[in-house]
């Protein structure tokens, strides 16, 4: 082979390798701890819920600027340039007299005109309850957007729960599928020494594969757990997430039904959200009201028309005289909207205060449902160790065993199940009440 293209095929495959390192996207792995992952989702760059909302509070913050430019100076200024013929008979000059004679067109002629105008609302109510109301507008959309935040990071720590007891069930499926194959190879050994049969290695090997079935099923689970969670904190796919928390049984017990719901009153942004709108509706209430109050106006200009200074000051009194019941259907308008408020804060609290009770009754299920689930292990993990004396010493075959490996597994499942149904209901104490972003496993 020449040494050029020896030199061609050198390029080529360097060329290949460069190919597929840029194809392969590297992994990053990320630990992850639930306050962490609730920090990212809810940060401005996490889900998609939150940074909407964050727009919706920048058009509320612009309709709070655009109401209290009515109070504010409103300044304008403008040149003008113009050629005109006029015809005087039209601007109502229609006499005539032996000395003048009016033509019938005047022109062309030019002027000049540079004025700037100045408006000034000096006092005006409804002008005031809007401003007022719009600001109380702009502080709900802030809790809007706080209360956004409480239900994406509820999301997320259940996503979170969900990830944890999907890795659950991979670990003690890994220990059930361990267990299965030592059982396999117990089960050839006594078929080696003439002690088993060889229906006693069928029974272990369909237990390893069954074992491993339910293990295909589980990773499946977790990935899209996992995929899900990813989705939500607005990662890259490429992203492998390890988890640094674990669910727990030892956790506290919490306060009752009325100290929690003293809590909630205090922490969740949707109280105090609704609290703002019902102030902003009755300050829109008050605005229409104020319709029917005179305003006063100041208004002036100056500016110089063809070299001559000219200027115009005034103060005007506005009073509404008849406007159709214009006035009264906005009054009305804007009291239903301060009643439908006021129903929906009432409804909220009765609300919350179920949300609560319901997650205390399912908190006290739970935590009977883990002492259970323990019992269950301690007596599986018993009836597994007789059960493997009695088959080594040769009393029976090894289906007794294969039942106790399978009892002690569906127990250890079980109490996977009881963990991950207690930290929901820890979750849903924590969205209740309001403390769900301070929450850790």
């Amino acid at each position: 082979m020449s040494y050029s293209r020896r030199t061609g095929v050198c390029i080529l495959l360097f060329s290949i390798a460069c190919f597929a390192q840029t194809d392969s996207q590297p992994e990053h792995v990320l630990n992850l701890s639930l306050s962490k992952a609730i920090e990212i989702a809810t940060s401005s760059q996490g889900d998609a819920n939150v940074r909407l909302a964050h727009e919706t509070e920048g058009l509320s913050h612009a309709r709070y600027i655009e109401a209290r430019a009515n109070l504010l100076p409103s300044l304008d200024g403008s040149i003008a340039e113009q050629n005109q013929t006029v015809n005087p008979q039209a601007l109502g000059l229609r006499f005539e007299s032996p000395l003048f004679t009016v033509p019938d067109e005047v022109g062309p002629f030019s002027t000049f005109d540079a004025r700037v105008r100045l408006n000034q609302n000096i006092l005006n109510f409804n002008a005031i309850r809007q401003w007022q109301g719009s600001r109380a507008d702009m502080q709900a959309a802030k809790y809007e957007t706080e209360s956004v935040r409480a239900r994406v990071a509820g999301s997320v720590a259940r996503l979170y729960a969900a990830a944890l007891r999907a890795d659950g069930q991979v670990a003690m499926l890994k220990a059930a599928i361990r267990d299965a194959e030592a059982l396999r190879e117990l089960s050839s050994h006594r078929v080696s020494a003439g002690e088993g049969t060889e229906l006693d290695v069928n029974r272990a090997d369909l237990s390893v594969t069954r074992a491993r079935q339910r293990m295909v099923v589980a990773e499946t689970e977790r990935i899209h757990t996992v995929l899900e969670l990813v989705k939500v904190l607005n990662l890259d796919w490429a992203t492998t997430l390890q988890f640094s928390d674990k669910l727990d049984s030892t956790t506290p017990e919490p306060p009752g039904a009325t100290e929690s719901l003293g809590l909630a009153l205090q922490s969740r942004p949707d109280f105090k959200m609704q609290e703002n709108r019902i102030e902003g509706a009755h300050r829109y209430q008050s605005a229409a009201k104020m319709e029917r109050v005179p305003a006063i106006v100041a208004y002036g200009d100056y500016g110089v028309l063809e070299g001559v200074q000219t200027h115009v000051v005034g103060v005007a009194l506005r009073v509404p005289l008849f406007d159709g019941y214009r006035i009264k259907s906005e009054e009305m308008r804007a009291a239903s909207v301060a009643r439908q408020e006021e129903i929906r804060r009432s409804d909220l609290r009765r609300e919350v205060e179920l949300q609560i009770r319901k997650a205390l009754v399912s908190l006290d299920a739970t935590r009977q449902e883990l002492q259970v689930a323990e019992q269950a292990i301690a007596l599986a993990t018993e009836e597994l160790g007789r059960a493997r004396r009695r088959y080594e010493a040769g009393l029976t075959n090894n289906l007794e065993l294969i039942d106790a490996e399978t009892q002690l597994e569906i127990a250890r499942a079980e109490r996977i199940t009881a963990l991950f149904d207690r930290a929901n209901a820890r979750i849903d104490w924590a969205v209740a009440t309001g403390t769900i972003m301070k929450m850790t496993f």
